[in-house]
């Protein structure tokens, strides 16, 4: 009888296991509460990332940077004062019109039969919409880019000379040779052609 009562009142009354399992499930319930806030708030600031424009950092040609974003105004207290103080309209600069000019020359008149189709559709997004349209009634009309695929030809472009016209604004003319490879039949030919280009932007 000793050891049954001992047995009897060493076991958890009722009550005490009842708190016990209360307070664990309380316990649960704030650390599920708090779990969940913090993933709440990581996806608010996922979603207004992943919708704010991208920020383009400006740099003119005497080392000045600045932000080029649509929201800058909304935006200016986030950024350092040196690059929140540009204009959303501001002009591009010289060196960004040459470099646009080289880059049209270097996809319009380097290519190789791999990269023909895929450097001149870069080419022609870089055109007017009247120019673009006209460009491409051209190729479709002689079959420019079949042909040229048909000889397997090749074109490089090394640029001399790049200046701005100073009789029209935003024209300019582009000088340089071009090494052109054409297979006919079954024999390799090379040219070299010294070009005289006007790019109007």
């Amino acid at each position: 009888m000793t050891k049954s009562k001992e047995l009897k009142y060493s076991a958890p009354r009722f009550y005490e296991m009842d708190g016990a399992l209360r307070a664990y499930a309380n316990r649960s319930i704030v650390v599920a509460g708090v779990m969940g806030l913090v993933a709440l708030i990581a996806v608010a600031g996922f979603l207004f990332v992943k919708m704010e424009p991208p920020t383009v950092i400006r740099v003119a040609s005497d080392g000045q940077a600045s932000v080029v974003t649509p929201n800058r105004a909304g935006r200016a207290h986030l950024l350092p004062t040196v690059l929140a103080a540009s204009g959303n309209t501001a002009a591009p600069d010289s060196l960004e019109k040459d470099a646009f000019v080289k880059n049209f020359l270097m996809r319009y008149l380097t290519y190789n039969p791999h990269t023909l189709s895929e450097n001149w559709a870069e080419a022609m997004n870089e055109m007017t919409v009247n120019l673009r349209k006209t460009a491409l009634g051209q190729l479709e009309k002689n079959d420019t880019v079949g042909k040229l695929e048909d000889e397997q030809a090749s074109s490089s472009f090394k640029l001399s000379h790049l200046e701005e016209d100073k009789n029209e604004p935003l024209t300019y003319r582009a000088f340089g040779v071009r090494t052109v490879r054409s297979v006919n039949n079954q024999r390799e030919t090379t040219q070299q052609i010294v070009e005289e280009y006007h790019i109007r932007l």
